[in-house]
């Protein structure tokens, strides 16, 4: 199990319940960090293994997962 860092997309016909819809998220295990309501997105932390929990949620639409990335050498030049 791995923590990651996730944003939370509520659908438009679920924006005006979008503090219910957090609610039940932490109650699911979201480490809930803020709530974008204009957007309609919600942001977080939550173990990678109970991602696949949010959508149980009545109003989520999608859940994205931040990637890091590492600047380094891909390859070389001659």
């Amino acid at each position: 199990m791995s923590r990651v860092n996730v944003a939370v997309a509520v659908a438009d016909d679920a924006q005006s319940r979008i503090y219910e819809v957090a609610a039940a998220c932490r109650a699911l295990g979201l480490a809930h960090t803020s709530t974008l309501a204009m957007v309609g997105v919600l942001t977080g932390s939550m173990e990678s293994d109970e991602l696949a929990k949010l959508f149980d949620v009545p109003g989520v639409l999608a859940v994205e997962v931040e990637c890091r990335f590492r600047p380094g050498i891909t390859g070389t030049l001659q």
